[in-house]
């Protein structure tokens, strides 16, 4: 069997699974409820075989395009001198016409610097097009000694079948690299795994508050409770990040301004996907709600170590209250003001809270994990990330213009063509919804401040 061959197997695999769990996911939508605690072990079972495959379809993709890439860049040997031999020896395609001073670039940039370059060709290509230079991404791409897996990528982008369908893998690898990064970035996307997979456009039923019951004795009455339910509605939402790029800057092809590029991305998307999810807005039609919206709010009394303490103590209450176990959750605050709790100490100079003083990732706070973002805000969030639920697919699409007005803000236009400036957009499908409004609450130091 081809590695091809198992590539297609695995995928095949993973789909069905996928319609496992959406079957199960449809069936208790269809009948009104939410999905059982049999239906969930057997979900979670299912994810993790999908996991598995996975990683295996990584591993897979990884040896189809190292063999690809060592096809696409053999080349000829020569030595009739030092520097014809070095040349050959870095791989050169003509290395008897090598010189001093030539230099060849690895074969592999850093992690999602080849998604930077693959947006950078691109946007180039249409710059010199409208200028009525007809030039290729894949032009600029070997003209700008990118990534191999760049030019893989692009040579083949014309017309895919199964047997040159490589350079789709290779493409999917850089916006997967991208994804990647995005997620160590954000504070959704650490909370992801933990969160309830839906489709999106879906509504799911469920039950805001339960029923109970209790001991009675003989002849006596027996209590009668109605439990309230609510429909939790998953929409199909979308974020999109510009970076405007000078033309100047954008042509250089120094390793500099590809991670600059790859760095302002990354920024644009995950500070509008975290700031959305921390805040307290309502779901629209193009955006999901904050996970503060409709959370109890605790006023903070200050910060003092005997304040916070009695402020985390309502906030552990609130949940405990409404029968909500804190197993699973987690503290949600700025970086600042975790490292300010850090710094906190006792009467014998040892830090007050133990797990605050480790180092970023690694915090704790009353044993339960710390997410450190400036994001946050001025609140500490305790959110449960089981009572969430997470629409993504896992893809980013990349678009180009130099033709448009942008607003920058603080009633700034900035026109693109006037200014010779480019502007680069990388959308991402993700959403979220709160299975229960007690999924969050939060401490406010905003009136502190």
């Amino acid at each position: 069997m081809t590695w091809e061959q198992q590539r297609a197997q695995i995928l095949a695999t993973i789909k069905s699974k996928k319609g496992k769990i959406g079957g199960i996911i449809t069936k208790a939508a269809t009948e009104k409820r939410t999905t059982s605690d049999d239906e969930e072990a057997e979900v979670k079972a299912v994810e993790d075989d999908i996991a598995r495959l996975e990683t295996n379809l990584a591993r897979v993709e990884g040896f189809i395009a190292d063999v690809a890439t060592a096809a696409a860049n053999a080349t000829p040997a020569a030595g009739e001198d030092p520097d014809q031999a070095a040349a050959s020896a870095d791989g050169a395609a003509e290395p008897e016409k090598a010189a001093k001073g030539i230099t060849v670039k690895p074969n592999h940039a850093k992690k999602g610097i080849g998604f930077a370059q693959l947006a950078k060709a691109k946007a180039l290509a249409v710059l010199q097009q409208k200028k009525g230079n007809y030039i290729t991404p894949l032009d600029v791409a070997k003209s700008q000694g990118m990534d191999p897996r760049v030019i893989q990528a692009l040579e083949k982008a014309v017309v895919l079948d199964t047997s040159n369908s490589s350079a789709l893998i290779v493409e999917n690898q850089l916006a997967g690299e991208f994804v990647e990064l995005l997620r160590a970035e954000t504070i959704v996307d650490k909370l992801a795994s933990m969160m309830r997979v839906a489709p999106f456009n879906t509504t799911i039923p469920g039950q805001g508050t339960g029923s109970t019951a209790a001991w009675v004795g003989e002849g006596a009455p027996k209590p009668a409770t109605n439990p309230t339910f609510n429909t939790v509605e998953i929409k199909h939402h979308k974020l999109a990040g510009i970076v405007v790029r000078t033309d100047d800057l954008l042509k250089l092809s120094t390793p500099s301004t590809d991670q600059m590029l790859l760095n302002d991305l990354v920024e644009a998307s995950a500070t509008l996907i975290d700031t959305t999810f921390m805040d307290d807005a309502a779901q629209t039609s193009t955006r999901p709600a904050g996970v503060l919206n409709g959370a109890t709010k605790i006023a903070a009394t200050g910060k003092t170590t005997a304040e916070y303490d009695a402020d985390l103590a309502a906030l552990n209450d609130e949940f405990i209250s409404k029968n909500l176990s804190l197993t699973g959750a987690h503290y949600i605050m700025s970086a600042t003001r975790a490292s300010a709790m850090g710094r906190l100490r006792d009467a014998l100079g040892n830090p007050y809270y133990r797990g605050m003083a480790n180092g970023p990732g690694e915090k704790t706070l009353d044993g339960l994990p710390v997410i450190e973002s400036e994001n946050a805000g001025e609140v500490i969030a305790l959110v449960k990330p089981s009572e969430l639920y997470l629409a993504d697919d896992g893809d980013v699409e990349v678009a180009f213009s130099d033709q448009a007005t942008i607003d920058m803000g603080a009633t700034t236009l900035v026109n693109l063509w006037q200014q010779n400036m480019t502007a680069i957009r990388a959308e991402r499908h993700i959403t979220w919804a709160k299975r229960r409004t007690i999924a969050a609450a939060y401490i406010d130091y905003s009136q502190l401040v």
